[in-house]
Protein backbone atom coordinates (compact mmCIF):
# COMPACT_ATOMS: atom_id res chain seq x y z
CA UNK A 1 0.00 0.00 0.00
CA UNK A 2 1.33 3.49 -0.80
CA UNK A 3 2.31 5.69 2.13
CA UNK A 4 3.56 9.22 2.60
CA UNK A 5 5.85 9.86 5.56
CA UNK A 6 5.08 13.12 7.33
CA UNK A 7 6.33 14.41 10.70
CA UNK A 8 7.33 10.95 11.84
CA UNK A 9 4.14 9.12 10.92
CA UNK A 10 2.87 7.44 7.78
CA UNK A 11 -0.23 8.54 5.88
CA UNK A 12 -1.93 6.04 3.63
CA UNK A 13 -3.32 7.14 0.28
CA UNK A 14 -4.63 5.65 -2.95
CA UNK A 15 -3.99 6.85 -6.50
CA UNK A 16 -5.99 5.68 -9.51
CA UNK A 17 -3.14 6.94 -11.76
CA UNK A 18 -5.70 8.14 -14.29
CA UNK A 19 -4.91 10.62 -17.04
CA UNK A 20 -7.40 13.33 -16.10
CA UNK A 21 -7.00 16.21 -13.68
CA UNK A 22 -6.27 15.24 -10.04
CA UNK A 23 -9.30 14.85 -7.77
CA UNK A 24 -8.64 14.29 -4.06
CA UNK A 25 -11.39 12.93 -1.80
CA UNK A 26 -11.24 13.68 1.95
CA UNK A 27 -13.34 11.53 4.28
CA UNK A 28 -15.32 12.30 7.40
CA UNK A 29 -14.45 11.76 11.05
CA UNK A 30 -14.39 8.05 11.88
CA UNK A 31 -14.34 7.11 8.20
CA UNK A 32 -11.51 6.18 5.80
CA UNK A 33 -10.48 6.70 2.19
CA UNK A 34 -11.95 3.42 0.99
CA UNK A 35 -15.43 4.68 1.92
CA UNK A 36 -15.15 6.79 -1.25
CA UNK A 37 -14.98 3.66 -3.43
CA UNK A 38 -18.31 4.35 -5.21
CA UNK A 39 -16.92 7.73 -6.28
CA UNK A 40 -13.53 6.27 -7.25
CA UNK A 41 -15.18 3.61 -9.40
CA UNK A 42 -17.43 6.18 -11.08
CA UNK A 43 -14.92 8.96 -11.77
CA UNK A 44 -11.56 7.24 -12.31
CA UNK A 45 -12.04 7.04 -16.08
CA UNK A 46 -12.11 10.83 -16.32
CA UNK A 47 -9.93 11.94 -13.39
CA UNK A 48 -6.83 10.93 -11.50
CA UNK A 49 -8.71 10.04 -8.32
CA UNK A 50 -6.88 10.16 -4.98
CA UNK A 51 -7.98 9.32 -1.47
CA UNK A 52 -6.19 10.01 1.81
CA UNK A 53 -6.61 8.40 5.22
CA UNK A 54 -6.42 11.16 7.82
CA UNK A 55 -4.06 10.57 10.77
CA UNK A 56 -5.26 7.80 13.06
CA UNK A 57 -7.83 6.66 10.48
CA UNK A 58 -7.83 3.72 8.11
CA UNK A 59 -4.23 2.61 7.52
CA UNK A 60 -2.59 5.90 8.58
CA UNK A 61 -0.55 6.19 11.76
CA UNK A 62 -1.78 8.15 14.76
CA UNK A 63 0.37 11.24 15.38
CA UNK A 64 1.71 11.93 18.85
CA UNK A 65 1.26 15.69 18.79
CA UNK A 66 -1.37 18.34 18.28
CA UNK A 67 -4.01 18.05 15.53
CA UNK A 68 -5.79 21.03 14.02
CA UNK A 69 -7.72 21.73 10.87
CA UNK A 70 -4.55 23.46 9.65
CA UNK A 71 -2.46 20.34 10.21
CA UNK A 72 -5.00 18.15 8.41
CA UNK A 73 -4.98 20.58 5.48
CA UNK A 74 -1.19 20.45 5.49
CA UNK A 75 -1.40 16.64 5.27
CA UNK A 76 -3.50 16.99 2.12
CA UNK A 77 -1.03 19.49 0.65
CA UNK A 78 1.86 17.19 1.55
CA UNK A 79 0.22 14.44 -0.51
CA UNK A 80 -0.14 16.76 -3.50
CA UNK A 81 3.51 17.80 -3.13
CA UNK A 82 4.62 14.16 -2.81
CA UNK A 83 2.85 13.36 -6.08
CA UNK A 84 4.14 16.56 -7.75
CA UNK A 85 0.59 17.89 -8.22
CA UNK A 86 0.42 21.67 -8.44
CA UNK A 87 -3.37 22.05 -8.34
CA UNK A 88 -6.22 19.64 -7.72
CA UNK A 89 -9.96 19.39 -7.37
CA UNK A 90 -10.79 18.66 -3.72
CA UNK A 91 -13.97 16.98 -2.49
CA UNK A 92 -14.72 16.51 1.20
CA UNK A 93 -17.47 15.07 3.35
CA UNK A 94 -18.14 16.38 6.88
CA UNK A 95 -14.65 16.64 8.48
CA UNK A 96 -13.20 16.37 4.98
CA UNK A 97 -15.35 19.31 3.96
CA UNK A 98 -13.96 21.38 6.84
CA UNK A 99 -10.42 20.54 5.73
CA UNK A 100 -11.44 21.56 2.21
CA UNK A 101 -12.65 24.91 3.54
CA UNK A 102 -9.36 25.31 5.43
CA UNK A 103 -7.51 24.77 2.15
CA UNK A 104 -9.79 27.27 0.46
CA UNK A 105 -8.93 29.82 3.15
CA UNK A 106 -5.19 29.20 3.33
CA UNK A 107 -4.09 27.80 -0.04
CA UNK A 108 -6.64 28.68 -2.74
CA UNK A 109 -3.91 28.71 -5.40
CA UNK A 110 -3.64 24.89 -5.04
CA UNK A 111 -7.34 24.34 -5.82
CA UNK A 112 -9.02 23.94 -9.19
CA UNK A 113 -12.40 23.52 -7.53
CA UNK A 114 -13.94 22.37 -4.26
CA UNK A 115 -16.89 20.09 -3.60
CA UNK A 116 -18.19 20.11 -0.04
CA UNK A 117 -20.78 17.58 1.12
CA UNK A 118 -22.75 18.02 4.36
CA UNK A 119 -20.22 20.27 6.02
CA UNK A 120 -19.47 23.92 6.65
CA UNK A 121 -16.73 26.51 7.24
CA UNK A 122 -17.62 27.01 10.89
CA UNK A 123 -20.29 29.01 12.66
CA UNK A 124 -20.77 32.72 13.15
CA UNK A 125 -23.29 32.21 15.97
CA UNK A 126 -24.62 29.41 18.16
CA UNK A 127 -21.22 27.78 18.68
CA UNK A 128 -22.22 26.76 22.19
CA UNK A 129 -24.65 24.20 20.78
CA UNK A 130 -21.91 22.62 18.69
CA UNK A 131 -19.50 22.55 21.60
CA UNK A 132 -22.13 20.91 23.81
CA UNK A 133 -22.64 18.15 21.24
CA UNK A 134 -18.89 17.67 20.89
CA UNK A 135 -18.43 17.57 24.67
CA UNK A 136 -21.10 14.89 25.03
CA UNK A 137 -19.52 12.85 22.24
CA UNK A 138 -16.09 13.17 23.85
CA UNK A 139 -17.50 12.02 27.18
CA UNK A 140 -19.08 8.98 25.57
CA UNK A 141 -15.86 8.02 23.79
CA UNK A 142 -13.81 8.36 26.97
CA UNK A 143 -16.36 6.43 29.03
CA UNK A 144 -17.40 3.64 26.66
CA UNK A 145 -15.00 3.71 23.69
CA UNK A 146 -15.39 4.28 19.96
CA UNK A 147 -17.20 0.97 19.25
CA UNK A 148 -20.02 2.02 21.59
CA UNK A 149 -20.24 5.41 19.88
CA UNK A 150 -20.27 3.74 16.48
CA UNK A 151 -23.16 1.48 17.45
CA UNK A 152 -25.10 4.57 18.49
CA UNK A 153 -24.30 6.58 15.35
CA UNK A 154 -24.60 3.87 12.68
CA UNK A 155 -28.42 3.48 12.85
CA UNK A 156 -28.78 7.27 12.55
CA UNK A 157 -26.51 7.43 9.52
CA UNK A 158 -28.11 4.44 7.82
CA UNK A 159 -31.61 3.90 9.28
CA UNK A 160 -33.19 1.74 6.57
CA UNK A 161 -33.36 -2.04 6.81
CA UNK A 162 -31.68 -2.38 3.41
CA UNK A 163 -28.62 -0.43 4.62
CA UNK A 164 -27.15 -3.16 6.85
CA UNK A 165 -24.03 -3.42 4.70
CA UNK A 166 -23.44 0.33 5.03
CA UNK A 167 -23.87 0.12 8.81
CA UNK A 168 -21.33 -2.69 8.97
CA UNK A 169 -18.95 -0.74 6.72
CA UNK A 170 -19.14 2.25 9.06
CA UNK A 171 -18.54 0.08 12.12
CA UNK A 172 -15.50 -1.42 10.40
CA UNK A 173 -14.11 2.03 9.53
CA UNK A 174 -14.52 3.53 12.98
CA UNK A 175 -13.03 0.43 14.62
CA UNK A 176 -9.72 1.31 12.92
CA UNK A 177 -9.65 4.85 14.34
CA UNK A 178 -7.24 5.77 17.12
CA UNK A 179 -9.26 6.99 20.11
CA UNK A 180 -6.97 9.87 21.10
CA UNK A 181 -6.79 11.09 17.52
CA UNK A 182 -10.58 11.07 17.34
CA UNK A 183 -10.78 13.18 20.51
CA UNK A 184 -8.14 15.61 19.24
CA UNK A 185 -10.11 16.12 16.03
CA UNK A 186 -13.31 16.73 17.99
CA UNK A 187 -11.51 19.56 19.79
CA UNK A 188 -10.25 20.91 16.44
CA UNK A 189 -13.83 20.95 15.10
CA UNK A 190 -14.95 22.97 18.13
CA UNK A 191 -12.35 25.65 17.37
CA UNK A 192 -12.80 25.71 13.60
CA UNK A 193 -14.16 28.76 11.77
CA UNK A 194 -12.94 30.09 8.42
CA UNK A 195 -16.26 31.55 7.26
CA UNK A 196 -14.87 35.11 7.10
CA UNK A 197 -11.81 33.95 5.14
CA UNK A 198 -13.75 32.16 2.39
CA UNK A 199 -16.22 35.01 1.79
CA UNK A 200 -15.99 36.13 -1.82
CA UNK A 201 -13.74 33.22 -2.85
CA UNK A 202 -13.47 32.96 -6.66
CA UNK A 203 -12.64 29.23 -6.56
CA UNK A 204 -15.51 27.23 -8.13
CA UNK A 205 -17.41 25.51 -5.34
CA UNK A 206 -20.17 22.91 -5.30
CA UNK A 207 -21.99 22.83 -1.97
CA UNK A 208 -24.01 19.62 -1.60
CA UNK A 209 -26.56 19.58 1.22
CA UNK A 210 -28.68 16.57 2.14
CA UNK A 211 -32.20 17.41 3.23
CA UNK A 212 -31.92 15.10 6.28
CA UNK A 213 -28.42 16.10 7.37
CA UNK A 214 -27.62 17.09 10.97
CA UNK A 215 -27.36 20.76 10.00
CA UNK A 216 -30.12 22.34 7.88
CA UNK A 217 -29.93 23.19 4.21
CA UNK A 218 -30.51 26.81 5.22
CA UNK A 219 -27.11 26.89 6.93
CA UNK A 220 -25.36 25.71 3.77
CA UNK A 221 -27.33 28.15 1.65
CA UNK A 222 -26.33 30.99 3.98
CA UNK A 223 -22.61 30.45 3.77
CA UNK A 224 -22.72 29.54 0.07
CA UNK A 225 -24.33 32.91 -0.63
CA UNK A 226 -21.30 34.67 0.89
CA UNK A 227 -18.87 32.86 -1.40
CA UNK A 228 -17.95 34.34 -4.74
CA UNK A 229 -18.41 31.34 -7.04
CA UNK A 230 -20.51 28.72 -5.27
CA UNK A 231 -23.58 26.73 -6.28
CA UNK A 232 -25.87 24.82 -3.92
CA UNK A 233 -27.26 21.39 -4.71
CA UNK A 234 -29.81 19.77 -2.40
CA UNK A 235 -29.64 15.97 -2.11
CA UNK A 236 -33.16 14.73 -1.48
CA UNK A 237 -34.07 11.84 0.81
CA UNK A 238 -30.56 11.54 2.23
CA UNK A 239 -28.83 11.96 5.57
CA UNK A 240 -25.27 12.83 6.55
CA UNK A 241 -23.39 10.08 4.67
CA UNK A 242 -24.78 10.90 1.21
CA UNK A 243 -21.83 9.63 -0.91
CA UNK A 244 -22.33 6.15 0.55
CA UNK A 245 -26.12 6.32 0.92
CA UNK A 246 -27.01 7.70 -2.53
CA UNK A 247 -23.77 7.37 -4.52
CA UNK A 248 -25.41 7.59 -7.94
CA UNK A 249 -27.00 10.96 -7.18
CA UNK A 250 -23.73 12.33 -5.78
CA UNK A 251 -21.59 10.95 -8.59
CA UNK A 252 -23.72 12.39 -11.38
CA UNK A 253 -23.76 15.86 -9.81
CA UNK A 254 -20.05 15.84 -8.95
CA UNK A 255 -19.14 14.70 -12.46
CA UNK A 256 -21.23 17.44 -14.07
CA UNK A 257 -19.65 20.09 -11.85
CA UNK A 258 -16.09 18.86 -12.45
CA UNK A 259 -16.59 18.69 -16.19
CA UNK A 260 -17.61 22.34 -16.14
CA UNK A 261 -14.42 23.30 -14.30
CA UNK A 262 -11.90 20.92 -15.88
CA UNK A 263 -9.81 21.30 -19.00
CA UNK A 264 -8.42 17.84 -19.63
CA UNK A 265 -11.08 15.28 -18.77
CA UNK A 266 -11.61 12.25 -20.97
CA UNK A 267 -15.26 12.61 -21.89
CA UNK A 268 -17.39 9.49 -22.08
CA UNK A 269 -20.21 9.20 -24.62
CA UNK A 270 -23.43 10.79 -23.34
CA UNK A 271 -25.13 7.40 -23.10
CA UNK A 272 -22.52 6.32 -20.52
CA UNK A 273 -22.81 9.32 -18.19
CA UNK A 274 -25.34 7.84 -15.78
CA UNK A 275 -23.97 5.55 -13.10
Amino acid sequence: MPYLSRNGHNLHFTDSAGQGEPLLFLHGLGSRGTDWQPQVDSLAEEFRVLTLDFPGHGCSDAPAGHISMDSLAEDALALLDYLAIDRAHIAGLSLGGMVTFQLLASNPERLRSVTVINSGPGMLAGRWRLNMVLALRSLMVRSFGLPALAKRIAPKLFPRTDQQILREQFLHSIAAVDRETYLKILRAIGRFNVWPEIAGSPVPALIMAADRDYTPVAYKAEYAATMGNAELFVIENSGHASPMEVPEVCNVRIRAFLRTHSKNTTRLPSAEIAD
